[in-house]
This record gives structure tokens, C-alpha cells and sequence, in this order.
């Protein structure tokens, strides 16, 4: 679940307002916290997820990856960040 003060809708409002191109504000964060939500198009079965790493005390979203809920997407996300140039002393999720 979405921390309350990281709502869906801002973070569909970040996405869209900077043309998925997201710009970290620094380059150290003491935590990044891993989301995701799903929608699809068409059928349920064919679900895909926007995963996303999150400050949770700037509410900044750091980066973010679109796929299906398995290691290779992670992968993805954790490559994204590491391009970046972002490092963070820890990771957690809701799980």
C-alpha cells in the first residue's frame, strides 16, 4: 500500500508532468522505499505494473520502471537507479 502522504494520483502527476524523465534532487538517500500498482489494458490477466522507488520524507519519487511483477523488472528499477548515480544506505518494501 501507498504511504498516505504518497498518493497515486501525485504519483501519476510527477510521471506526467516531467515527461518520464525524473531527476533526483540529491544523491544519497538514508532509505528508498520500493511500491508498485498495477492497471491493465483489456483483460485483468494482463496486468503490468509501474514500480517505483520512493523518499518517503520529501514524498520525491526517485526513479521508476513499468513491467511485470518479477526479477527482472527489479533488476530494471535497480539499474535505473544505479544510472542515476543514486546510492541509498537502505531499501525497504510494505512486505
Amino acid at each position: 500500500m501507498v504511504d498516505s502522504k504518497v498518493a497515486i494520483g501525485t504519483v501519476l502527476k510527477v510521471l506526467k508532468s516531467t515527461k518520464y524523465k525524473i531527476r533526483p534532487k540529491q544523491t544519497h538517500y538514508d532509505c528508498l522505499e520500493i511500491d508498485e500498482f498495477w492497471t491493465y489494458v483489456g483483460k485483468k490477466k494482463d496486468k503490468i505494473r509501474l514500480i517505483y522507488a520512493y523518499h518517503r520524507e520529501s514524498g520525491e519519487i526517485v526513479a521508476f520502471v513499468w513491467g511485470k511483477r518479477d526479477l527482472k523488472t527489479a533488476k530494471k528499477l535497480r539499474n535505473r537507479i544505479k544510472r542515476l548515480g543514486i546510492s541509498c544506505d537502505r531499501i525497504a518494501t510494505d512486505d
